[in-house]
């Protein structure tokens, strides 16, 4: 969907975000009002699958809110032990790892294992293959021999690269789901979750928090992002984008709502030899890491397929990874590649404000018909030229919303009135956004 226009909010962020909220209260009611008042935060931070998990939710009784977070915790930390591939052999972890059971098992016999850690291997497995081998997780003996599991990982021999390559392959991986059984066909294979288990244990503590009746909240593994509804503004989360090469800036803004945003980037754990700088993601066909981009973004209504798919197209080159991402139904991609080009998928648009920096690249798809500024006390309406037509649009001071569309859904029409830096009209038909733009706040930044 080309950028058709844009506009621009003017005024200063606390003004427009209080009025926003007096607009809202008098459409919807004293019901809104009470909502807004009765609305409470319960936040709280574990480390957990070697990083720092934050959780932010929303809701009236205190209570619940406490006991959703600590069996959401629980949820992840009972995922990780079945994916932890570290586990001294012998040890109690270790007999709790399905992972290190199965890998102690190649070549040997099936392990019987939990439904979770089966239904990770199975959404492995799958992408895998679609993805032509650049994802697979039978990666491990490369992992090992490279040493990003320990505390000094060092560039390997060209011909013991070549010889853990061998025992790569998830065509020896065997999924009996009848039977509940994984089996590595070969001795010598090993699993490594790393590119998967977070994700999957973010999703299952979002699950959590909606058996418990939460409807806003919003879950930050180390980056790995899953918002749950709206923001406290009763608007999309904003979760910002690292710039890959500077570590206190941004490259873009994503406005989410029940969805997942995970980035895979060169940046997070790497090492320098002989001038040049190696990280942890791997290219399974070949064994070295993947060079075609350096950082990649996946948008997705589930936590678990964005960290694999984030690893999926990061190995892929930028067109095969935008190719394959478009054909994917709910899928967004935003991807810096190694020249630092900052592309996306056209239909997250309406959903993404992108910041390029200086040595950055963005062309935005469609352009720009008009600009605006917004200011209290100020009335006007025109008229746009969308591809089935002209649409008329009407702002109201610090608000603005589409009125009339040539388009038979009208969907955009019923969106009524937006005032908030981030939030969007869109008309598909019509290809017209209206997005407000302005500073405003992130809720959290993907990395």
């Amino acid at each position: 969907m080309p950028f058709v226009w844009r506009m621009q909010g003017g005024m200063n962020r606390r003004t427009i975000l209080i009025l926003g909220t007096l607009a809202l209260v008098l459409i919807t009611g004293v019901f809104s009002l009470r909502r807004l008042q009765a609305d409470r935060e319960y936040s709280s931070d574990q480390f957990l699958m070697d990083t720092l998990i934050s959780i932010k939710v929303y809701g009236r009784n205190p209570e619940t809110l406490k006991k959703a977070v600590a069996e959401a915790y629980a949820e992840m930390r009972r995922i990780a032990e079945l994916a932890d591939s570290f586990p001294p052999p012998g040890s109690a972890a270790a007999e709790t790892s399905d992972i290190c059971r199965i890998n102690a098992q190649a070549g040997k016999r099936p392990v019987r294992v939990d439904g979770d850690t089966l239904g990770m291997l199975v959404l492995a497995k799958k992408y895998c293959e679609l993805s032509g081998g650049a994802f697979d997780v039978t990666v491990g003996p490369l992992m090992d021999l490279w040493g990003f599991g320990g505390k000094n990982p060092q560039l390997p021999p060209a011909d013991r690269i070549k010889a853990a390559l061998a025992k790569v392959g998830s065509k020896d991986l065997v999924l009996n789901q009848q039977d509940g059984t994984v089996f590595l066909r070969r001795a010598g294979m090993k699993l490594d979750l790393g590119a998967v288990a977070k994700g999957y244990a973010t999703e299952k503590a979002l699950q959590v928090l909606k058996n418990h009746g939460i409807e806003k909240a919003l879950i930050d593994a180390g980056g790995n992002i899953r918002v749950l509804g709206r923001n406290t503004h009763d608007a999309p989360w904003r979760i910002g984008i690292k710039d890959p090469r500077k570590s206190d800036a941004i490259v873009a803004v994503l406005q989410l709502e029940d969805a997942s945003a995970v980035t895979s980037a060169d940046y997070y754990r790497g090492f320098e030899a002989g001038g040049k700088r190696y990280h942890h993601i791997l290219d399974p066909r070949t064994g070295y890491p993947a060079d075609h981009n350096i950082s990649v973004t996946v948008v997705t209504n589930d936590a678990g397929l964005a960290d694999i798919l984030s690893t999926v197209f990061f190995v892929l080159t930028p067109d095969e990874a935008l190719e394959l991402a478009g054909k994917m139904a709910g899928v967004e991609l935003v991807l810096v590649s190694a020249d630092r080009r900052i592309r996306h998928t056209p239909s997250l648009q309406g959903a993404i404000q992108v910041q390029p920096a200086a040595g950055y690249h963005y062309d935005p798809q469609g352009k720009m018909a008009r600009r605006i500024e917004l200011a209290p006390g100020t009335k006007s309406s025109f008229v746009v030229d969308g591809r089935v037509g002209p649409s008329a649009v009407e702002v109201d001071g610090t608000r603005v919303r589409m009125v009339e569309a040539p388009c038979a859904a009208g969907t955009c029409i019923k969106q009524g009135w937006i005032a908030h830096p981030g939030q969007t009209v869109v008309c598909i038909p019509g290809e017209i956004m209206i997005r407000i733009e302005g500073a405003a706040p992130l809720d959290a930044v993907t990395r």
